[in-house]
């Protein structure tokens, strides 16, 4: 047994019983006596015995894990949604296993043809900016396997999507620096072909036409990156009539407005204001603290989580259209407004 796993059929070999037995003997079975369940668990815990949990996937075609994919896992509101999914997927006793497409629409495919090998029993992803064919989740889908989508809507897959209210979110963010005073309010929106760019874009555009501002052109930035998003502050900043406020719909974006704003050395809030979307570890980094939209990722995981079990317990699953499901933004007030 030396440099090997410990296997039912040595339990059984030492103790002179059949392999049947001490399965048994090791799931309490009724029909097995408490003696023999004593010694056989004796010698089990002597050995340090672990349960083949891939092959009793196999027998029962039930491998109790649950499938995630996310874009990246390096910024704060990733982690935070793995964190509710975690929670919910650990509380119904099954375990999770994490794959990070990086952005990228291959490894997006290699991720799914992974999950599948591993046998889980549902999947949550969030898609990368560069999937544009969602074939590979349709075959998902034909395949009976539980799907739930979350942060990024995908239109054009019937599954349940869960999502902040971009919309509402981004519209109550510039609403409060406009409230503020801020009369010439910039945008950096992220990856344009995301409904969750135009969404946030949408919001903006609502607050400011709402108060009769028109929307300026030169106003809007898109950025994809930290260096993207300093580069087009500072182009911003160096204009003949700057923006007084800048409004970032993500703790990415953000990042790279704080550098360019702090490379022109301009006091915030006094001569800028931002606001964005962003977790409360990252705003809290700042000085002072970042006025921000919490994204909600924590809530967002929970909800993925719950709908995802929903589908694999088929016995109560009762919804048959797919919907998307939209969880409120908080506006947390800082001192960057």
């Amino acid at each position: 047994m030396k440099g090997s796993p410990v296997t039912i059929k040595d339990i059984a070999s030492l103790l002179g019983l059949s392999k049947s037995t001490v399965s048994r003997a090791l799931k309490d079975h009724p029909d097995i006596s408490q003696a023999t369940k004593d010694a056989v668990k004796k010698v089990a815990e002597s050995l340090n015995y672990k349960p083949n949990l891939v092959a009793s996937s196999l027998r029962h075609k039930k491998s109790q894990v649950i499938g995630l994919i996310v874009p990246q896992i390096s910024y704060f509101f990733f982690p935070s949604v793995i964190q509710g999914i975690e929670e919910v997927v650990r509380a119904k006793g099954y375990n999770l296993l994490i794959l990070q497409s990086n952005e990228s629409y291959e490894r997006e495919l290699e991720n799914l043809d992974i999950l599948i090998a591993n046998n889980v029993e549902g999947i949550l992803v969030s898609v990368s900016r560069k999937t544009k064919n969602f074939d590979h989740f349709q075959k998902i889908i034909d395949m009976g396997m539980p799907l739930v989508f979350w942060d990024r809507l995908v239109n054009n897959v019937k599954a349940d999507n869960v999502l902040v209210d971009d919309i509402t979110a981004a519209y109550n963010a510039v609403k409060h620096l406009l409230e503020k005073g801020k009369q010439r309010v910039a945008i950096c929106t992220g990856n344009l072909n995301l409904l969750i760019s135009t969404n946030r874009l949408r919001g903006y555009k609502m607050a400011l036409q709402e108060k009769g501002i028109p929307v300026k052109d030169e106003l809007v930035i898109s950025c994809e990156t930290p260096d993207e998003a300093e580069q087009e502050t500072l182009r911003l900043l160096e204009m003949d009539n700057p923006p007084d406020g800048i409004f970032a719909i993500s703790d990415l974006t953000m990042t790279g407005i704080m550098r360019g704003i702090h490379k022109k050395n301009l006091q915030i809030p006094e001569e800028i204001s931002v606001i964005g979307f962003c977790e409360e570890p990252f705003r809290s980094m700042y000085n002072p603290p970042l006025s921000v939209i919490e994204p909600m990722g924590t809530e967002i995981g929970r909800k993925s989580a719950e709908i995802l079990f929903e589908q694999i317990n088929k016995e109560s699953y009762v919804r048959k259209e797919p919907q998307v499901f939209y969880i409120d933004g908080k506006l947390v007030i800082g001192g960057s407004t």
